[in-house]
């Protein structure tokens, strides 16, 4: 009987514990929630040129198999639309940098709301507009055809990153300000800038807004805030970052812990838990 007693009393003991540690979890969880909320978009402040993140060795080589394939799809006309999407953008599923996400509605971020109509009293992708002094949208859309998948998120990347980068004080006299692509036309800008106009460039060539998001992050390594764009495509998440001149799947930026996320459809908060693993694709890769 003893032993039964005992036995009873460390299950017990047990049961306490784990029951503490979940609802240690959820309070964590809605804090986490709360803050990402009230958190201006001020923290998208980006880093200088001169601390550009150098590509993991040899990653870029490992995505060349996809851009080939994605070669391989015959064009008419237009530019393709990205071919099989097979993860949701706000599927949990998903694991953007391995985290889990809370979703919530766009009202949550007014100021996002704002750029966004901000956008549509100004828009650039219209026939004559000059990207800067080398090409017109007409020559740019000219050389976006044929391109699909990872080439033509390679294609906008590399074009965008070739602009200046301007820090929100210089062009503003802000802290932190968040410009519509033809506000980046006018003075370039910083992180977050690069990620919004890459992103209605590839929504304009065809990619769905619900497949790509622009990410508030921090990187954990210089300790700064950072945002960058994030693709879903054929089954992987894909980075677009003004730091780097590769486009890379986001498994490879262990630093990068994300705090919010959002598109033109819903915004995500973002925490990182214990023994996430990584969903296998539909692929099974």
């Amino acid at each position: 009987m003893r032993v039964v007693g005992l036995f009873w009393g460390w299950l017990i003991k047990r049961l306490v514990v784990v029951l503490f540690a979940l609802a240690a979890q959820a309070v964590f969880i809605l804090a986490h929630e709360a803050k990402a909320v009230d958190t201006p978009l001020a923290d998208a402040n980006g880093l200088e040129n001169s601390q550009v993140l150098a590509a993991p060795e040899n990653s870029e080589s490992k995505e060349s198999s996809k851009e080939q394939d994605a070669g391989k799809t015959k064009e008419s006309g237009a530019t393709a639309k990205p071919s099989s999407p097979a993860r949701k953008s706000g599927d949990n599923s998903s694991q953007l940098f391995n985290t889990v996400e809370l979703k919530r509605p766009l009202s949550s971020l007014p100021n996002w709301v704002k750029l966004l109509e901000r956008n549509k009293d100004k828009p650039i992708f219209v026939k004559g507009q000059r990207f800067g002094k080398s090409m017109t949208w007409d020559e740019f859309k000219a050389g976006a055809k044929g391109k699909s998948g990872l080439a033509l998120m390679r294609y906008v990347h590399n074009f965008w990153n070739k602009w200046p980068y301007r820090e929100d004080s210089a062009n503003w006299g802000l802290a932190d300000y968040w410009a519509i692509p033809a506000e980046f036309l006018e003075k370039s800008g910083d992180c977050e800038d690069y990620a919004i106009i890459k992103y209605f460039t590839l929504k304009e060539l065809g990619f769905p807004a619900d497949k790509m998001r622009i990410v508030v992050l921090r990187d954990t390594v210089r300790n700064l805030a950072h945002a960058i764009l994030a693709v879903y495509w054929d089954g992987e998440i894909y980075v677009l970052d003004n730091l780097s001149s590769a486009v890379l799947a986001h498994k490879h930026f262990k630093h990068y812990l994300p705090q919010y996320s959002v598109n033109e459809t819903a915004r995500w908060a973002h925490m990182r838990g214990r023994n996430i693993r990584p969903t296998k694709t539909a692929a099974g890769k």
